[in-house]
Formats: C-alpha cells, sequence, structure tokens
C-alpha cells in the first residue's frame, strides 16, 4: 500500500518529532527508504552512465545505520545535529580482483523533516593488503531518495 507524499512525510515527522524535541537519535527505528543511485567509475561502462532506482530498509539502531540489503553499506557514529541525523563509516576489504585492498569511505544523511536520504561512498583501490602500497582510483557510490518509518518505532 503506498501514502500519498503529504501523508506520509506527516507520517515521519510525527514519529520523529518525539526524538527531534529533545535532540536526541531515536534509539530504534526502522526506514523504508527508495530513491536513485547512481555511480561514478573510473573506467565508466554503457550501464553504469545511467542512474537506477533503489529501495531498501534501513535499521538506525544505538548509534548505527544497518542497510538490510548490504552489510558493505552499514554506517556507524550516527549523531543527530540540525535535525539530519549524520552517520559516517570507513572500511577496509581484500580485493577480489588481486592481491590488493579496497578503502571506503561512507557517509549517511536523513533529514528529521523531510525524510530526505543522501548517502555517499567512495572507494580507493591500493595495491597493498590493509589499505597500503600504491592508490588507484575506484568509484563512487551516491543514493538520493525518501525515507518513511515503517513499524512502530521505540525511542
Amino acid at each position: 500500500m503506498s501514502l500519498p507524499r503529504g501523508r506520509t512525510v506527516g507520517i515521519l515527522v510525527f514519529f520523529w518529532t518525539v526524538s527531534a524535541a529533545a535532540d536526541v537519535l531515536p534509539k530504534n527505528l526502522l526506514l523504508k527508504c527508495e530513491g536513485k543511485l547512481s555511480l561514478i567509475l573510473s573506467k565508466p561502462t554503457v550501464d553504469s552512465l545511467s542512474p537506477k532506482t533503489f529501495s531498501t530498509t534501513l535499521s538506525l539502531r544505538d548509534g548505527e545505520l544497518a542497510d538490510s540489503g548490504s552489510a558493505f553499506l552499514n554506517t556507524g557514529n550516527c549523531e543527530l545535529k540540525n535535525e539530519v541525523v549524520i552517520c559516517t563509516g570507513k572500511a577496509v576489504y581484500p580485493s577480489t580482483l588481486d592481491g590488493g585492498s579496497e578503502s571506503r569511505v561512507m557517509k549517511s544523511y536523513i533529514n528529521q523533516q523531510t525524510g530526505e536520504y543522501n548517502f555517499f561512498m567512495e572507494t580507493t583501490h591500493h595495491a597493498g593488503r590493509n589499505a597500503t602500497g600504491a592508490k588507484s582510483e575506484g568509484m563512487k557510490y551516491m543514493r538520493n531518495g525518501v525515507c518513511r518509518t515503517i513499524g512502530k518505532p521505540i525511542f
């Protein structure tokens, strides 16, 4: 069932207002997010040049924002600043292409009043393990969309 856009924002604002009044990050919140996904590759392909759509469920719990679709997109250190939930993350993974590694820097933003969601990730390839050695360009991954609360929030 899809709600009219105005009603969705109203529901989002109602649930988040309890937390916003105290300027405290919600302890447990489930969000359904949808929007546009863009990739910028160092060596673009025809397929990578066209934005895609995304739909995912995010869980904001105890200062961490987890993506139900991929553990590789989770961010932590979440805090509420000026009615925007801001989360950051860094990770290093072994390369699946060679003996090197990949470092990732991620940032998530969710506006408490409008539900606007932005996620940015930049990857860098390293020739050595654990983000060491010569660096080469990776990719930039961006999501822009809207989130709405689902389920019963627990503050």
